[in-house]
């Protein structure tokens, strides 16, 4: 068989695999999820985008009709993912969902090349299976419905992958790769992307001590393929990170403490479609899976037979070692037995759930299970009528996980709306916005709801019914433009009026009037932008303009595009 035939062989293969993680996916139909922003926000990003904006950070009507910065501080990447189906003639619901799709494949696809890096072709079908069947893998997108973490999820193998291709082999071209890969996890998901660096730093350590000779070179290019990486994403980190100092975000930092895993947990836990909670009475699952749990038992059994019959263990022994350690990190830093850990590294908190590890939980299971291939055929190589035993093995386990797990990747509920639905005024303006208040400015009117989680303080009937308001005095007002980060007036005051635009005052925001800059007083319960007008004709402009960090932000990335495209260019 030739190298393409195999390679292709290989993909039909996975999509096989993969197929039944998204048959329930395959109708006309939506589904409920925890996080079900997700056709508001696509329908926010294609309306800007329609606008003239490249990248909208500011979006109207979310937030209660004034707007937020929404993605100044949410991952962009799986939304315009879903603008390219959108574009391509398809509907808000079916891009979404598209989106989920391509996620297990690019799941599949990624675990399959990190595992046979490492064991070889035969255990990456089996490395993949273990990860597209992970139950974390069905939770975040079946029940919390969190698609942009569980794309991350997707694309953290491949991380890896580039990291030790670039301690084999330190040039440009694994740079490279290595720093494109970290650039697609921070713009799908930071709160994954932080954690990742804690796995990386391990990563870092280990391979150095293996690089004897070339640690120079190897230094060089993973400092070069980071800076390219972190450079290539700046534009949507570092706003978020610094500017989030002006929001809602960081309110509920201590909640990490209620959402610990009981250790009992990773091998029992009752599936369900409800939320987290401290104790062992979660309304979702966190169990590892039994099977996996099997898989790794004889991983570690075949290791210890392994270790004592060959004589030249050499790098695979260490690689294993290395492994175990990384699942029984990933793993105990869910549990409260590492509160102390948490409860003294303060970048931590952001993560909300100590759950979110079990991203790297599924990998390292992945890879510690599919190492039984490795092993087995090893120990079964000098008897020839023992080969086939190997993919014996593989078959086995792939058919009775998939035939097992198959069951929890469906929702729990089908939804028969259309993209009107969900994208109405109503929809939007209130019943999306009681769910998310992150991103709304400090100082606007909150309160804690019964489960002591920030909302704001307002009713249905305050929602602003156009985009301004006069507070005093008397105009008459046209609107000339109406654009998420443009708002343009002719006004005709016949008396000095008090002007206000029904959007929260965030950094960014200016007033002009006549082309002159214009005092912007926000000394109201919901911060929104109000001017002061002098009698007579006007123009009055409102602009979001890009505040320091993020024109850096932007310039760090575009520099950092130039650099890759020139390299690409010169490889």
């Amino acid at each position: 068989m030739t190298k393409s035939r195999s390679i292709f062989f290989d993909y039909l293969l996975l999509l096989i695999i993969t197929i039944p993680t998204f048959t329930s996916l395959l109708n006309g139909q939506y589904f409920s999820i925890h996080d079900n922003q997700h056709i508001v926000r696509l329908y926010l990003l294609d309306q800007g985008i329609r606008r003239g904006y490249l990248y909208p950070r500011w979006v109207d009507t979310l937030s209660f009709g004034f707007g937020d910065p929404l993605f100044n501080f949410y991952p962009p990447l799986v939304y315009y993912l879903g603008e390219v189906f959108h574009l391509l003639g398809f509907s808000l619901i079916w891009s979404v969902k598209l989106v989920f799709i391509l996620g297990f494949i690019i799941a599949a696809w990624s675990m399959y090349w990190l595992v046979k890096e490492y064991w070889g072709r035969l255990a990456g079908f089996l490395g993949a299976t273990i990860y597209s069947y992970f139950f974390y893998h069905a939770i975040n997108a079946y029940v919390r419905g969190a698609l942009s973490e569980f794309f991350a999820m997707a694309l953290v193998p491949l991380v890896f992958l580039y990291f030790h291709r670039l301690s084999k082999n330190t040039n440009f071209k694994n740079s490279l790769l290595f720093g494109l890969s970290i650039a697609l996890v921070f713009l799908t998901h930071q709160l994954v992307a932080l954690p990742m660096l804690i796995f990386l730093l391990f990563y870092f350590i280990y391979y150095l001590l293996l690089v004897k000779k070339n640690y120079i070179s190897f230094i060089k290019y993973l400092s070069f393929g980071s800076l390219l990486g972190l450079g290539l994403s700046a534009f949507y980190w570092l706003p978020m990170f610094i500017e989030k100092n002006y929001t809602f975000i960081d309110r509920e930092l201590g909640s990490y403490k209620q959402h610990y895993i009981d250790p009992y947990q990773f091998w029992y836990s009752p599936w369900g479609y409800g939320g987290s909670v401290a104790g062992l009475d979660d309304g979702m699952s966190f169990q590892l899976g039994k099977i996996p749990i099997l898989i790794t038992l004889i991983s570690v059994g075949l290791f210890s037979t392994y270790w004592l019959k060959i004589k030249k263990k050499g790098e695979t022994a260490r690689q294993f070692i290395f492994f175990i350690f990384l699942l029984f990190f990933s793993l105990f830093i869910t549990t409260a037995y590492s509160s102390f850990i948490w409860d003294n590294f303060k970048p931590l908190w952001s993560l909300q759930f100590p759950w979110r590890f079990m991203v790297f939980g599924g990998v390292f299971i992945s890879l510690v299970g599919a190492s039984s291939v490795y092993f087995l055929a090893r120990l079964s190589a000098k008897e020839s009528r023992l080969t086939v035993i190997p993919l014996f093995f593989v078959a086995f386990f792939v058919s009775i996980t998939i035939l097992k797990y198959q069951q929890y990747f469906r929702p729990q509920t089908y939804l028969d709306v259309t993209d009107k639905d969900l994208t109405t005024f109503e929809e939007i303006a209130w019943t999306q916005s009681k769910t998310v208040v992150h991103f709304v400015p400090k100082g606007v009117k909150a309160k804690k709801n019964q489960y002591g989680v920030y909302v704001l303080d307002i009713k249905k009937k305050d929602l602003p019914k156009q985009i301004y308001e006069i507070k005093s005095g008397q105009a008459k007002v046209r609107v000339i433009e109406n654009k998420f980060a443009e708002k343009k007036f002719s006004i005709e005051a016949k008396t000095p009026v008090w002007f206000r635009l029904n959007t929260f005052n965030f950094p960014g925001w200016r007033g002009y009037l006549n082309q002159e800059t214009i005092a912007i007083d926000d000394n109201n319960e919901y911060k929104l932008i109000t001017v002061k007008i002098p009698e007579g004709k006007h123009e009055l402009r409102f602009l979001f303009k890009d505040t320091l960090v993020r024109f850096s932000g932007n310039l760090i990335s575009f520099v950092s595009i130039i650099i890759t495209i020139f390299l690409l260019k010169k490889k």
